[in-house]
């Protein structure tokens, strides 16, 4: 009886409740959430320094979330994947010359 009693409260406790779609983020995938806007901003902030001393006739091109590869029907979680995953290891998307795609991901990251 005593085994059975303690197999029940060590499964109560190990049990864990699983994430909700419009729920906050898993603690992992929040973290790298903020390391992928963290990598981000810094890029961009390289990016302005060095867009200045540019011409000022080099434009942005604008950029849409299905460029970005999401598409109505995507939870939260699988959207903040799809994002992290995306960026380039030097904290960009889709385009190191473009900074609209990055500026777009980030707004996308920070809403979630």
């Amino acid at each position: 009886m005593m085994r059975i009693c303690a197999t029940v409260i060590a499964a109560a406790f190990s049990v864990q409740p699983l994430p909700q779609a419009d729920g906050p983020l898993e603690p992992s995938v929040q973290n790298e959430v903020d390391h992928a806007v963290d990598m981000g901003e810094r890029w961009l902030a390289g990016f302005a320094a060095h867009d200045l001393q540019k011409s000022a006739t080099n434009h942005e091109l604008r950029v849409t979330s299905r460029e970005l590869g999401l598409t109505n029907g995507l939870t939260r979680a699988e959207i903040a994947l799809k994002l992290v995953s995306s960026q380039r290891g030097g904290g960009w998307w889709l385009v190191e010359t473009n900074a609209a795609p990055t500026r777009l991901a980030i707004e996308i990251l920070k809403g979630l």
